[in-house]
């Protein structure tokens, strides 16, 4: 293929934005039982999209099921959602779904530059034969089918002879595609194009206008277009110029021919002369009610003045958004990280230290501040919204209840929650599986078991997102069946995850849901079993720094709750020293700092250390123990608590002094380093201080783990 990457990069993208559109309207629609007008119009449009960006990508097989659905939706679209029966409707959604199926899996393809499928004849025998079951038997099914080339178009004699010229007698009569909008101005650069094949003499057009008046839109869009030569020769050269302009949906040539009044004058009125003309090309004519598409649109401006009501709305929203290479954003926030580093040694230089500087003080709290602005705006960059990644759950549960045959409802909560984006590609994943696991697991078979439980009919999955400022936390709850403890530990036990004879809290009976190798499931199904459990859930969302925890009742249902932090790469970090090391606690983590001595703290039986805060006991971890450091304080009436939790785990640090608080970029460590299990001795990472020297990043939760 000799496109560009970036050709292929846009038309990825966009189809990627346009199936979204598609699973959501299509959704909707299956919910409300029926297509309405607007939704029939947006489907053809996206449709026409699809096959004019996958023709000129040359992916075939695209392109031709992306036709037939057009052709089908036009067909829909002329007799109404009305005259299709009930019977035939669910045939249709899935037919849709299954087309956006195709879609999805030949863009895989075309991403893991895989070859396309070559065999759609099934798929489009089906697509033709619905087709015939609605337009009664074909007849109209072949009419609707929009002309491609030049001469199939119907004869318009009307409107040829009302809009011929003496002068300039050899014609081509165009039609735009029915809503691409600007139809004016996509004349004007139609004949623009012609000049390029044939000498501006030797030509023109009508409506002569076109460029200055918006209103010539409506008469092309009723009319069509008229470009007139003076020699057939002229005419057949600039046939190329018609011919491989994307939005034209039909055209065809005519000779002028004396007619028995003069020309008339332009009116914005089809022109009485032309009556043959508003019906006479397929689809052309009807004013468009569709918005035009913003992807063809060439200048924002004229968006306003599109044909359609909305045109004007959509055309401006979409202008305002522009797809930034993910690779792009890495390298800005890149920079960003290292001008925070660099702030960071120029302000906390040693050398200035006992110098009285009051403008470079002013300074470079100037410049702290706006280092902090541009932290913010380089992460909100990155951030987006959830709900492309919830909306998918929609489509995974709608084909679940189709195939297990349980009424089950999606509830969206807070999908505007955003989040960092290479957190939201980690997480589709685990939420996916959990939603699978709800419907598989969670709600009950038979309608029976839940009215006799007290439940509605129809199940209920609830997928909530929410953001506390330092993490975004997803639930995703089911009002199914819940977990059966003793089941769990009884299969635990077998499976030699558990101790038999041990007297397992609720919560880490739950816990074993999460370890590697368990699935509860008896037999291996489509959606779950083949040993891919929670514990891939677990590691998924582990990897991006966060945590995964359950909780259930017997009978009332299911609720999983994933933790995740906000982004990665800086946080606002606590320097505690210990001997002579100096550490960065997360102040997310951290609830409380205070000092003790040594008669407040407690010995347990196995000599560990205790403390009571607000009715409550919380061990102590001794940094200084803990990373076997030589130096530092013994008595802890000499250094300070850290009480820090994470997730469940909750527990004091016992450090020498605080050092304050510092942003913080986090640097991943080298391999060569994880090697060695560092992660799980509490190390997260290293950031650079303000004079060059290394802190190690703690992560409480391991600490917490390794301790214990």
């Amino acid at each position: 293929m000799g496109m560009g990457n970036d050709m292929l990069e846009a038309y990825l993208f966009e189809m990627h934005s346009l199936l979204e559109q598609l699973d959501d309207l299509v959704l909707a629609s299956e919910q409300a039982k029926t297509f309405s007008q607007e939704a029939v119009n947006e489907i053809f449009r996206i449709m026409h999209t699809i096959k004019g960006s996958s023709a000129m990508m040359e992916f075939g097989s695209l392109m031709t099921i992306a036709h037939r659905i057009e052709d089908l939706f036009y067909v829909v679209r002329e007799k109404t959602m009305d005259a299709i029966p009930e019977s035939l409707r669910p045939e249709l959604f899935d037919l849709i779904f299954n087309s956006i199926d195709f879609f999805r899996a030949e863009i895989e393809k075309i991403e893991n530059n895989e070859p396309l499928s070559t065999s759609i004849d099934s798929f489009l025998d089906k697509i033709n034969s619905f087709n015939n079951k609605i337009s009664g038997e074909g007849g109209e099914a072949a009419e609707a089918e929009a002309p491609e080339g030049g001469d199939a178009a119907p004869a318009a004699d009307g409107a040829a002879s009302a809009y011929g010229s003496p002068d300039f007698p050899y014609g081509i009569h165009v039609f735009f595609d029915e809503g691409v909008g600007m139809e004016n101005l996509r004349a004007m650069m139609m004949v623009n194009a012609v000049k390029d094949f044939v000498d501006e003499s030797q030509f023109d057009f009508y409506p002569p206008d076109v460029q200055m008046n918006p209103d010539t839109a409506n008469f092309i869009i009723d009319n069509g277009f008229f470009l007139r030569f003076k020699t057939e020769e002229d005419r057949s050269s600039a046939l190329p110029a018609v011919r491989d302009n994307g939005n034209v949906q039909n055209y065809q040539s005519f000779d002028y021919s004396a007619p028995a009044s003069a020309e008339p004058e332009l009116e914005l009125e089809p022109a009485p002369a032309a009556p043959a003309a508003a019906q006479a090309p397929t689809a052309a004519a009807q004013a468009p009610t569709t918005a035009a598409p913003a992807q063809s649109a060439p200048a924002a401006p004229a968006a306003a003045q599109a044909p359609a009501a909305t045109a004007g709305k959509q055309a401006h929203a979409k202008e305002s958004l522009i797809s930034v290479n993910l690779s792009k954003l890495d390298a800005l926030m890149a920079v960003v990280s290292e001008i925070v580093i660099t702030e960071a040694q120029v302000t906390a230089s040693p050398d200035l230290k006992g110098l009285k500087l009051d403008n470079f003080t002013k300074a470079a709290r100037q410049l702290r501040s706006l280092t902090d602005n541009l932290q913010d705006v380089a992460m909100s960059l990155r951030m987006v919204p959830v709900s492309g990644t919830f909306q998918k759950m929609k489509r995974i549960v709608r084909d679940m209840s189709k195939k297990l045959n349980r009424e089950t409802n999606l509830v969206l909560e807070g999908e505007d929650t955003e989040v960092d984006k290479t957190i939201v590609d980690s997480i589709s994943d685990p939420v996916m599986h959990i939603v699978r696991n709800s419907m598989d697991h969670g709600i009950e078979e038979r309608k029976e078991d839940r009215i006799a439980a007290g439940k509605d009919p129809v199940g209920k999955i609830i997928l909530a997102a929410r953001q506390t400022g330092s993490e975004v936390i997803i639930e995703i709850i089911d009002d199914g069946r819940g977990v059966d403890g003793e089941k769990v530990l009884a299969k635990a036990i077998r499976q030699g995850l558990a101790q038999p004879g041990v007297d397992y809290s609720h919560k880490e009976i739950l816990n074993f849901l999460l370890m590697p190798g368990f699935s509860t499931n008896t037999e291996v199904t489509e959606y779950s079993g083949r040993g891919v459990g929670m514990d891939v859930v677990k590691s998924n969302v582990e990897n991006v720094g966060g945590t995964v925890s359950i909780s259930s009742e017997l009978g009332k249902g299911m609720t999983t709750t994933l933790k995740i932090p906000l982004t990665m790469a800086i946080l606002d970090g606590m320097e505690v020293a210990v001997g002579r090391s100096i550490f960065t606690i997360p102040i997310s983590n951290i609830r409380q700092i205070f000092k003790a001595s040594d008669m407040h703290i407690i010995q347990d039986a196995t000599h560990g250390e205790m403390i009571k805060i607000v009715d409550n006991f919380y061990s102590i971890v001794r940094a200084k123990d803990f990373y076997r450091i030589a130096d530092g304080v013994d008595s802890f009436d000499h250094g300070v608590l850290l009480w820090v939790e994470s997730g469940d785990n909750s527990f004091c640090l016992f450090v020498d002094e605080l050092i304050g608080e510092q942003q913080v970029v986090v640097k991943p460590l080298p391999d060569y380093v994880n090697n060695y299990g560092i992660k799980n001795y509490g190390i997260s990472g290293c950031t650079i201080l303000g004079d060059g020297s290394i802190s190690l990043i703690l992560d409480v939760a391991n600490i917490y783990s390794a301790q214990n």
